[in-house]
């Protein structure tokens, strides 16, 4: 959800020359949050509130528009009109007003189509109104939600390019999850001869102490069965190969929106299955592969949490 992106145009108005300035960034945060800064009211806010909603999904984002006065050294003079303090939006509109007045004078009147020179002398004229407040906020530029556009495309670019880099980081945290959990199967028998052996010293240290030579086996192979059922963690082991494979396929599927929220889900049941089985693990060997995997599944839930 970390990204970033500007966005800059520089024009000419009737007023001198002026400059738009966007900045876009992007920070994790559990759901969308947006923060807005920009100088031409409210309405125009939930305009941009709304593309920004289209455009990100998850995460902390922050849109700051400045417009300020530039210098004429500032702007591009490579552009004809720009070089004569003409603004282009000006020239397109007066084109098609000359255009709108033909069409009303067709028939009454004989209207000759002005010339080039004519429609920039036009547009260089000062602009007539009335004077606009002081406290009175800008007007916002025909083309601000182009610009608004163009950062937003560099903040989206910048996401994808850590979203790549983390569906990587997950994807080996979790084959060194799932490897930890083949450990964790493999010394399962073990883990039962142990009991097992553990179960018949101390009912022969038992009977010892007693005084009686002989125990039931019967007896004997009825505690070892209480004690492997109640230390079985099949249904646990078939869980967390479930989630796990869950989680390689929403990280390897298509980005869509809500990944981030079902990978946290996926990682919250990883974590209560393996410390159910870390309750019923009694083995050194198997304490050990569970606290590897709880770290494993540590880095990865803070992974995830940057996912949208």
């Amino acid at each position: 959800m970390t990204g970033y992106g500007t966005a800059s145009r520089r024009w000419v108005a009737s007023d001198g020359p002026w400059s738009l300035d966007v900045e876009a960034r992007s920070v994790n945060a559990r759901f969308l949050e947006l923060k807005v800064r920009q100088p031409y009211g409210a309405a125009v806010e939930q305009k941009l509130r709304r593309q920004l909603e289209g455009r990100v999904g998850r995460g902390r984002v922050e849109l700051a528009i400045h417009q300020r006065a530039c210098n004429p050294e500032e702007v591009d003079l490579r552009d004809p009109l720009l070089a004569l303090g003409v603004e282009r939006g000006r020239v397109e509109q007066t084109i098609r007003a000359a255009a709108e007045v033909a069409r009303l004078a067709h028939g009454l009147l004989h209207v000759v189509q002005p010339s080039a020179l004519e429609i920039l002398r036009v547009c260089q004229a000062p602009s007539r109104g009335p004077t606009p407040s002081v406290e009175a906020p800008p007007k916002a530029p025909a083309f601000l939600a182009e610009v608004v556009d163009e950062a937003l495309d560099q903040l989206c670019t910048f996401r994808d390019r850590e979203g790549d880099a983390l569906a990587e980081a997950v994807g080996v945290l979790a084959a060194e999850l799932h490897e930890q959990v083949e450990r964790l199967e493999a010394c399962l028998p073990s883990e039962r001869d142990r009991l097992a052996e553990r179960v018949t010293t101390r009912l022969q240290e038992l009977a010892a102490r007693l005084g009686t030579e002989t125990v039931d086996p019967e007896r004997v192979a009825q505690e070892i069965a209480v004690l492997v059922v109640r230390g079985d963690v099949a249904e646990e082991l078939a869980r967390v190969g479930s989630h796990l494979a869950q989680l390689r396929d929403t990280v390897g599927g298509p980005a869509t929106a809500g990944q981030g929220k079902t990978l946290e889900f996926v990682a919250q049941e990883l974590l209560r299955e393996i410390t159910t089985m870390g309750s019923k693990v009694t083995s050194h060997e198997g304490s050990r592969i569970i606290i590897e995997s709880k770290g494993i599944l540590e880095r990865i839930r803070e992974q995830v949490h940057n996912v949208e």
